[in-house]
């Protein structure tokens, strides 16, 4: 009966406790972006105060009795709790981007489509005439489908796709009250006065002929029809979404789901002339909602550059008429600027942007304090931020404020710039800053050196734990709050550091142990003295820093290249922004450039001699610069590195730099030559070449190149491998094996020998002697031609046998079953028979006579010379000459190549940019082409390159821009009127 009761108690206080937690709506009606662990749950049932500084409401539907029920439940009824509700949560890894599992169904949506389009499907030629709509209208009936998310949810990835339940209410962004709000005095103000008289950019066209004219026009149409084709896919299969997937006709979202193909393109449309459309698209940005999405991290730097950048780019093409545009571009930035509240108002990158709590519900985060990633709590800068997402952000803010007249915006990118400033003569690099930064602003002092006693009651103490950007853990028990650190994402606001816990010890029986034999350390022994020095150290405080090298980097990398590339193409587009009135931007660029033109340029070895052209490589250094070896070049060609060529040429033009303008062309012709040196026509996405040892002269060297191609042929081929060759007259001794005819040793014996060697091999040789002088048994032929046998006194020896016909472990057996001669205990008639037996077998083996086994022979093949192997690398690999690894064989419709080619045009003149270009464009149409789009493909070196169904924004927001502007008048969209960002967004210049 006590047992029945006490079951019954069990049920009560289960039935409670999951009727707390849906009191609390935390799991009837948790966002599908959302998940829930069991510490989450302890920790919820618990009601744990982790000492955070800001004041967090609850509902007022939840008692004070409700929550109490639930932490006085036992753990058993815990796990009860989770067990009964974890098949209605999904569980992720800990991350701050949060994906659904795939139980979640997209209201009446159509099935997938197949990957072979119908005519239905297809949207037609003459549909891209001139009624474009028409053909995405008909298909209005059927709703967008999703593709397969990428479930990789590790924090801190500007692509991210995460999927959701529509269904589901989502959180709402709510602004916040700053930590580490500036003061209105100390707001850095944009620059003011007149603009300076910056040089002219653009070369002096004259009139074009009517051939000409109408050669480009016609050009100009295939573009255009290129990119409605790829829009009207999106437009049928992704509208609302971020990306399609062209191949499959199906939906991404990668960038919070804020229809980033649609703002992408905005100004592409109104370039292109498309006003329907740009209008169209302009009602439906109406319709985002930036103030929630189903990430739980905002990547600030794709974020800013894709969608701020194009609202503030639309909103300058129309003329300020479209106030809309404007008016979420400040709806955003308002989001995006709580991301700059960290202590030294350095970014989170990766920014963790919801509220603690909103409309009476509660939401968990995986394996992280339930406060620590919402954006009311306090946190600062990663210790390791891409260098780009951190320093690429001033062109898009500027422009915003000088739209709108805050100077807030302009002073959250005033002070980044500030502080790359400080630091750009300081880095082991002078001139260029590292790819990783330790942002954070703070690092910590020395430890000195502290007693066993200290070390141990520090351990005890529960010192808080680090965690990357946006996570803040409490202390290890449940009253200590944490401490502020460089690696935490998460700091103390508005208390000092004597205010704040570090670690306390939680009564006397924390520090009291059994008593040992030699030393006895308890609590009451101590003297006040005694324990104020055995009381654990606070951990050390904050060094306030500016930016730096992130912790225990001893080598760093520097490039122009992938994750620093805009940092440097920001900084003569900013001073234009500026009217030149901010001279640092000037200065920061021109010693980063002359640190390039130093350190990171080379001239890769081609056939064509005649042809000079320039990469910018990437460079490893401990910071010995004046030491050769410290300093390793990779020389390596990236299409995001195609950019340089373009921002040499600007900044040669606006800052009057005398040869960096050939400089540019070279670098430019360089992504032109590895377009034209492919399979398909297409710049792999990164590849190694062969460096010349100047820039001046490069002559081609084909044993150089086949040596780079084949490091080790030389040594191969100088220093053959030792081995001996099986022929005809060879035997193979037992005991012996070989591999491909090659014996293990060298040595050759004659046919006595080896039958000897035979008889040998046939027993082993053990000697196993014991310490205590017992019996040593000793199997072994004393002397294949002694009949006789020495018996040495003490020893016990085998009777010999005829040699060869049993194998070891048969030869064992005998050897423990047969009779010892020796043995009194035979018959001598017995003894006599045995030993004529081993006479008889031992006469019989006639050693010039005695088979031998057959054994074929063996040659091995020759080794094949360097300029064998080289020629079979190159064939196997497709490589191009000159080109000796292709690291990265996918293109992904990136534009920077194209987009330095349209600048050297713009810059030059040179027709032959445009021919160049053109080729281009045809070459990406064909080999990209697919049923619904443009779709990157997975090997450029392939003459049949598959597709990968993946169509990024970037294809009709900067590719196709790019292609068209390049055949456009020379006056649409000037670079001595528009600042273009790394997005190719135009933002109008101040005159």
């Amino acid at each position: 009966m006590l047992r029945l009761r006490r079951y019954r108690a069990f049920l009560i206080f289960a039935i409670i406790a999951i009727g707390a937690l849906y009191h609390f709506r935390g799991l009837g009606s948790i966002e599908s972006a959302g998940a829930a662990s069991v510490e989450g749950l302890k920790k919820f049932g618990g009601h744990e105060d982790h000492g955070s500084t800001t004041a967090l409401s609850e509902p007022d539907s939840i008692s004070e009795e409700d929550v109490e029920n639930v932490g006085q439940a036992s753990e058993q009824a815990y796990d009860s709790v989770v067990s009964a509700v974890s098949d209605q949560i999904a569980i992720t890894s800990p991350t701050p981007a949060i994906t659904t599992t795939e139980s979640v169904e997209e209201p009446e949506a159509s099935p997938t489509k197949s990957l072979l389009a119908t005519d239905d499907d297809e949207t037609d030629g003459s549909a891209l005439e001139g009624d474009e709509s028409a053909a995405v209208d008909d298909a209005a009936d059927a709703a967008p489908v999703a593709a397969q998310p990428n479930l990789n949810t590790q924090a801190g990835q500007g692509r991210l796709e995460v999927i959701g339940d529509d269904t589901i209410p989502k959180i709402h962004w709510k602004k916040q009250p700053e930590h580490f709000p500036v003061p209105p005095e100390r707001i850095i103000q944009l620059p003011s006065g007149k603009p300076k008289s910056i040089p002219k950019i653009q070369h002096d066209f004259h009139d074009e002929s009517a051939t000409e004219k109408v050669d480009r026009e016609k050009k100009l149409g295939i573009i255009r029809k290129t990119f409605m084709f790829s829009w009207s896919g999106y437009k049928k299969n992704a509208w609302m979404h971020d990306e399609l997937s062209p191949t499959s006709g199906q939906y991404r979202d990668p960038f919070c789901g804020w229809a980033a193909t649609l703002v992408d393109s905005l100004d592409t449309l109104w370039m292109m002339g498309l006003k329907k459309e740009f209008e169209e698209a302009t009602e439906a940005v109406a319709n985002i909602d930036f103030t929630a999405s189903i990430r739980n991290d905002i990547p600030l730097f794709e974020t800013v550059i894709r969608y701020l950048g194009g609202l503030i780019a639309a909103y300058d093409l129309g003329g300020s008429k479209y106030k809309i545009l404007l008016d979420k571009a400040v709806e955003l930035a308002e989001i995006l600027i709580g991301a700059f509240d960290t202590p030294n108002r350095m970014p989170m990158t990766f920014y963790l942007w919801k509220p603690y709590v909103d409309d009476h519900r509660f939401y968990f985060e995986l394996s992280l304090p339930l406060h620590s990633t919402f954006a009311s709590q306090p946190h600062r800068a990663n210790t390791r931020v891409v260098l780009a997402e951190l320093g690429s952000l001033s062109v898009e803010f500027t422009r915003l404020a000088q739209i709108t007249k805050e100077a807030k915006y302009y002073d959250a990118v005033a002070r980044i710039t500030i502080e790359f400033e400080k630091w750009q003569n300081h880095t082991k690099m002078p001139g260029l800053w590292p790819q990783k930064v330790d942002a954070s602003g703070c690092t910590k002092e020395e430890v000195s050196a502290i007693s066993p006693l200290e070390h141990s009651m520090q351990k005890g103490a529960g010192i808080s734990q680090s965690l990357p950007q946006g996570g803040q853990l409490p202390g290890q028990f449940s009253d200590i709050p944490a401490s502020p650190s460089a690696d935490d994402g998460a700091v103390t606001a508005g208390k000092s550091k004597d205010e704040v816990k570090t670690g306390t010890l939680n009564g006397e029986d924390e520090l009291s142990q059994e008593p040992s034999t030699k030393t006895e350390f308890t609590k009451r022994q101590l003297s006040d003295d005694e324990l104020t020095l055995a009381s654990p150290s606070p951990k050390p405080d904050c060094v306030p820093q500016g930016l730096a090298s992130p912790p225990y980097s001893s080598v760093e990398t520097f490039t122009l290249g992938g994750q620093a590339d805009s940092v440097y193409e920001y900084l003569p587009k900013e001073y234009m922004l500026l009217g030149g009135l901010e001279s640092q931007y000037q200065s920061m660029y021109e010693m980063s450039v002359e640190t390039t033109k130093k350190y990171l340029l080379f001239r890769p070895m081609i056939p064509d001699e005649k042809r000079d052209i320039l990469f910018a490589g990437q460079v490893t250094t401990q910071g010995h610069l004046e030491d050769s070896n410290d300093v390793k070049l990779k020389a390596e060609g990236t299409h995001l590195t195609c950019f340089v060529g373009g921002m040499f040429a600007i900044g040669a033009k606006i800052f009057d730099r005398k040869g960096d303008l050939d400089l540019a062309k070279k670098l430019t012709d360089g992504c032109v030559w590895a377009y034209e040196s492919t399979t398909t026509g297409i710049m792999p996405e990164h590849f190694l070449a062969l460096p010349c040892e100047s820039l001046e002269k490069c002559p081609w060297n084909e044993t150089a190149y086949w040596e780079a191609l084949d490091p080790y042929g030389s040594t191969r081929i100088s220093s053959p491998p030792r081995q001996a060759v099986l022929k005809d007259k060879d035997t193979v001794p037992r005991g012996m094996t070989t591999v491909d005819g090659v014996l293990g040793s060298k040595s050759q014996q004659d046919p006595q020998e080896e039958v000897l060697s035979v008889a040998k091999g046939a027993v082993s040789e053990e000697d196993t002697e014991e310490s205590s002088g017992k019996t040593i048994v000793k199997r072994q032929l004393a002397d294949i031609e002694d009949d006789s046998i020495d018996d040495a006194p003490g020893l016990t020896t085998s009777t010999k046998r005829k040699p060869g016909i049993l194998d070891d472990a048969q030869s064992e057996e005998d050897d423990n079953d047969s009779p010892n001669l020796a043995d009194s205990n035979l018959s001598t008639e017995y003894k006599k028979n045995i030993t004529a037996t081993a006479d008889e077998a031992t006469e019989d083996v006639n050693p010039a006579t005695a088979i031998k086994p057959e054994v074929p022979e063996y040659t091995p093949p020759p080794i094949p010379t360097q300029e064998e192997t080289a020629k079979e690398r190159i064939r196997n690999e497709r490589l191009p000459p000159g080109i000796v690894r292709v690291t990265g064989s996918k293109y992904i419709l990136r534009p920077e190549a194209i987009e330095s080619v349209f600048i050297m045009w713009r810059v030059t003149g040179d027709v032959s940019w445009r021919e160049k270009g053109w080729q281009m464009f045809e070459a990406i149409q064909k080999a990209t082409a697919s049923d619904f789009g443009a779709s990157a493909i997975m090997d450029v070196t392939s003459e049949t390159p598959m597709a990968v169904d993946e169509m990024e924004s970037f294809w009709l927001a900067e590719t196709l821009k790019y292609f068209y502007l390049l055949f456009s008048h020379p006056d649409h969209i000037s670079l001595d009127d528009y600042v273009l960002n790394t997005e190719a967004h135009a933002f109008k210049r101040p005159k």
